[in-house]
């Protein structure tokens, strides 16, 4: 059993059926592919490509490629972005049927070393195994000081689902999820 369906997850999970092992995969969002597929790094990766691609188109001029009324539609591409990501999930769930994978949507917790109990909307149910797999993924850290009931404090899975794009942004944290929303926002015309 593997509880959680991102790239830890899904990957443990197909080669334990391959060597196999019955397997089964609990998730509690309702799609595969966990927090990378769609809060992290593909829903991210979409957007620097839109990102580069606009960069790409205004700034043509530079290499002899003249436009012009170059414009970002947000809405077409958090369409783009969502498609990218509904593409991806859809392949997860498709290695997961050709491995002959059991899924269980829900909240998975160990009960001990051999039971897994999943709780969804609908049940609550027990799974038992020789090996469970934790590959739980990751959340956004809150910070103390920031109020986060404010539509105005993001984080790395509220900004993904943002309407409009924002006239100047601050953003705390200089690692890889940082920089690279810092390019995304800055290259389609935000103050950051």
């Amino acid at each position: 059993m593997v509880i959680g369906a991102g790239p830890g997850g899904y990957v443990a999970a197909a080669r334990a059926a391959a060597l196999g092992l019955k397997t089964a995969i609990v998730e509690k969002d309702k799609a595969l592919g966990g927090t990378c597929l769609h809060r992290g790094c593909i829903p991210t990766k979409a957007l620097l490509h839109a990102a580069d691609t606009y960069d790409e188109v205004k700034h043509g001029a530079r290499i002899g490629i003249k436009t012009s009324g170059v414009e970002i539609d947000w809405s077409e591409v958090q369409k783009y972005k969502d498609r990218v990501i509904n593409s991806n999930a859809g392949g997860v769930t498709h290695l997961m049927k050709a491995k002959k994978i059991d899924v269980f949507n829900g909240f998975g917790r160990l009960k001990d070393k051999n039971t897994v109990v999943v709780t969804s909307d609908k049940e609550s149910l027990s799974l038992t195994g020789k090996y469970i797999i934790l590959a739980v993924g990751s959340k956004p850290r809150n910070l103390p000081a920031a109020d986060h009931s404010s539509p105005r404090v993001l984080n790395s899975d509220s900004i993904l689902s943002l309407k409009t794009i924002p006239g100047s942004l601050t953003i705390v944290g200089g690692g890889v999820i940082g920089i690279e929303f810092a390019s995304i926002f800055a290259r389609f015309g935000t103050k950051v």
